[in-house]
């Protein structure tokens, strides 16, 4: 599977497959990388011995390592903004094994004009790497593989062959010796490229998206590669708002929903004003649904109101095909924006009902959609014993928190509702660890029946 290069606060994306190929999201171009160990070259795409893990930051670093003679060759591939430029990922390979290699950056841009010269290479007259370090050997040309392939060893210092111009391809040659890296800046949009050293590394990225995946809900679950999973799912939502001029409405819909879910109220708004501004008559239940989650999330007046003409246009859209409507929802949300008129119209309509969107861990953890709150509605059977908790979560009673804790059998809830003032009080209930307990106060602890 395909892990995706994104930023935030940049245009351009790419993506890095199974075995560490790099590609931008305009498809012009790739990015092998191969080793010249003691026995042999080897080849990423095509060797045996090639296991990816993905580093910390919900996969925001993706690393691939490579089985050598002595040890391993690892890339690590990470994705940066370039102040007020486009999106850039740094390409980095570095030396495990006991004794020093030679690593080959092979690009590949079938029938584009590609030129190296002594600060990195240009495609179509395009800047497309970078690096620190110049590399020890270049060979530009369809054959420049094959060149690279009668290598044997390569000189850590000098170079050959500094600059050339060619077609299809280029094959770029370091020597690393042992516990060294090399690394290259490639560009994932159009614009200049900085060389790796003036980008943010590794540890700085992992960071930076552990702050963006904090802004949300905090959820904890007592499965480690469940949480690994939510926070990986957060990180690619999150990214694909800085795309979303490639996505079409539906994917845009479901976006929203999803960001709104885990508590992304604002980049949520970045996707549902890309709905709002599109002229179309497609998935219009999508669109209601969006529109309709976005609003009992969050009680948004203000977005309420800027959003009303595309909720009207997408409920002309769906009465016309019969499609189900999330009544309700809409009514809410039209009463909100001051449409009280649009909003008596539509409840005099006789129209299928949408049943509101449930998505993933979320609807596990939370079900909003009736009159009353249910905590942990979908709880595991894997998760007795272990340490349970949301912070944050929205629900269209406002944001809830809540903790199970187990003593022996019984399992002690503790909660705490930020209830919006404007709604009656709600009943609280946990039925699938007691079926006979719920309350009414929007704060507090019990102890449940056994389970």
């Amino acid at each position: 599977m395909n892990r995706p290069l994104d930023v935030l606060g940049a245009p351009g994306w790419g993506e890095v497959d199974a075995r560490g190929l790099v590609r931008p999201g305009t498809g012009a171009w790739t990015l092998d990388w191969w080793i010249r160990a003691s026995d042999r070259w080897h080849r990423a795409s095509q060797e045996a011995a090639v296991r990816r893990q993905d580093a910390a930051g919900g996969g925001a670093v993706v690393e691939t390592r490579m089985k050598v003679p002595d040890g391993d060759a690892v890339q690590r591939v990470w994705a940066v903004a370039v102040g007020g430029g486009p999106a850039a990922a740094v390409v980095e390979v570095g030396n495990e094994a006991a004794t020093a290699f030679a690593a080959a950056l092979v690009l590949d841009a079938p029938g584009a004009v590609v030129s190296v010269g002594r600060g990195g290479v240009t495609v179509g007259r395009r800047p497309v790497l970078a690096w620190d370090r110049p590399p020890a050997m270049v060979a530009v040309g369809p054959d420049a593989p094959d060149t690279v392939l009668s290598v044997e060893t390569v000189s850590s210092t000098g170079a050959s062959g500094w600059e050339g111009e060619g077609r299809d391809r280029a094959a770029l040659v370091w020597a690393v010796p042992h516990t060294a890296r090399l690394a290259v800046s490639a560009a994932l949009g159009a614009g200049a490229v900085p060389a790796p050293a003036d980008l943010p590394d590794a540890d700085a990225v992992e960071r930076g998206w552990r702050a963006h995946l904090d802004r949300g809900a905090r959820i904890e679950v007592p499965d480690e590669g469940l949480a690994r999973r939510v926070d990986g799912n957060r990180r690619r939502w999150l990214g694909r708002t800085g795309r979303t001029e490639v996505l079409d409405v539906a994917e845009l819909a479901e976006l929203a929903v999803r960001l709104d879910h885990h508590g992304y109220h604002d980049d949520a708004e970045v996707a549902l004003d890309e709905v709002a501004a599109r002229l179309t008559t497609e998935a219009p239940v999508e669109r209601l649904l969006a529109f309709a989650v976005h609003h009992e999330l969050t009680g948004d007046t203000a977005a309420a109101a800027r959003h009303t003409e595309a909720v009207a246009e997408a409920l002309g859209a769906a009465i016309r095909i019969g499609a189900p409507v999330p009544v309700e929802a809409i009514e809410r949300l039209l009463v909100a924006a001051g449409q009280d008129r649009a909003a008596a119209d539509l409840r005099r309509l006789d129209l299928p009902r949408a049943e509101p969107p449930a998505q993933g861990l979320r609807a596990e953890l939370v079900a909003d959609d009736g009159d009353h709150l249910k905590l942990v509605p979908g709880f595991r059977p894997g998760w007795r014993g272990g340490p349970l908790a949301v912070y944050g979560l929205p629900t269209r009673f406002g944001p809830l928190s809540y903790a199970v804790r187990w003593h022996g059998a019984r399992p002690a809830l503790l909660w705490e509702l930020e209830a919006r003032p404007s709604l009656a009080p709600v009943a609280i209930s946990a039925p699938a660890l007691d079926e006979d307990w719920s309350s009414h106060h929007t704060t507090g602890e019990a102890l449940l029946a056994p389970s």
